[in-house]
């Protein structure tokens, strides 16, 4: 079966026809390649076969003599070559001529216009047998390309699959440079904004390390996605400190625009409920959450710490989510009744690539 579909999409139905198309000639390549002496005698027993059976219902057909040997010219042109299908019009255009057109048994034709009818055949017969070679060198065309675009779409695909890991493979020596560089600095707020930049560049390794080739664009899956960066930001930023945090993510495939912006909010929320949720040695839990509702993507953080008092002005982490879901054209809400719960809704459908 020769397949048009590269990974990133389905065949359309111009491709489907195409497919059915080079398929139905497919068939007729062990008799295409046999021998010509071969294929002539085939296309002689059928034509002879068909004027048998033109004999035999000639009473039903009244003024139609060659009527019988169209599919017999088809199936030659189709199953054989175009030289077999020329010679198929010829024999049963002469088989006619001297069995169906008066004056019979003969070839003699006293009346011009016996002959119209018998030159119209040979005319659109020979057409259709050219038509059919033509048809059929299209489906070759359309195999040999078929062929190609598959080789090309494999290769693309393992072009993408190393891409995607050296790129992972890069951003961790970054975030690994960085946290090396983190111990020569002694001024606080400096050294918080580079461990910052080591959680953001943590999160993009992540989303190239589950990078997934779908049908239509690169994929990634949000419940091993979201599991496993909450894992990291578990061992990475928690230590030993007395709080849980608990990840109930559904599996949603979303594409690489959308899986960065949730990865890097999710980790701003989380960072952000670590540093003001739970002063001194407080316990607590931490609670994230991803589902998919209707058309909507919700992502909910939620902390039993002491609250949001709210800032005269926004931080760098509150600027950043704002920043972010307005890219994913979603809206935030956060309540502060109980704790501090921080709503993200995003519409399910990625925007454009």
């Amino acid at each position: 079966m020769i397949r048009l579909r590269g990974w990133w999409g389905w065949p359309s139905r111009g491709q489907v026809a195409n497919m059915q198309l080079a398929s139905a000639f497919t068939w007729s390549d062990p008799l295409r390649k046999a021998p010509v002496a071969i294929r002539y005698i085939i296309a002689t027993v059928t034509i002879l076969a068909f004027f048998a059976l033109r004999t035999l219902v000639g009473g039903w057909l009244g003024g139609y003599p060659f009527l019988l040997f169209f599919p017999a010219i088809i199936l030659i042109s189709v199953f054989l070559d175009r030289g077999t299908g020329v010679y198929a019009v010829v024999l049963s255009a002469l088989l006619a001529w001297y069995f169906f057109i008066p004056t019979f048994n003969s070839f003699a034709m006293p009346q011009l216009e016996d002959a119209v009818p018998l030159a119209l055949y040979v005319l659109v017969a020979l057409f259709v047998a050219f038509v059919i070679e033509a048809l059929r060198g299209t489906a070759e065309r359309l195999v040999h390309t078929a062929e190609k675009l598959e080789r090309t779409n494999e290769i693309n695909r393992l072009l993408l699959v190393d891409v995607n890991h050296r790129v992972k493979n890069h951003l961790t020596s970054v975030a690994s440079l960085l946290r090396l560089s983190v111990r020569q600095v002694d001024e606080p707020r400096a050294r918080q904004a580079i461990e910052n930049a080591v959680g953001r560049i943590n999160v993009l390794g992540q989303v190239y390390a589950r990078l997934h080739l779908g049908e239509r664009a690169t994929v990634v899956h949000s419940r091993d996605f979201i599991v496993s960066l909450c894992d990291d930001l578990r061992a990475s930023v928690l230590g030993v400190r007395p709080i849980a945090l608990r990840v109930k993510a559904a599996d949603v495939a979303l594409s690489s625009l959308q899986a960065v912006p949730i990865g890097l909010i999710i980790n701003e929320l989380v960072e952000n409920a670590l540093k003001y949720a739970f002063p001194g040695e407080r316990n607590g839990d931490i609670c994230v959450t991803f589902e998919a509702v209707g058309d909507d993507l919700v992502l909910t953080v939620h902390d039993d710490g002491v609250g949001y008092a709210g800032a005269s002005k926004p931080g760098g982490g509150t600027r950043i989510i704002g920043s972010l879901v307005q890219q994913l054209g979603g809206r935030l809400d956060r309540d502060t009744a109980s704790g501090t719960q921080v709503c993200v809704t995003l519409p399910r459908a990625p925007p454009e690539e």
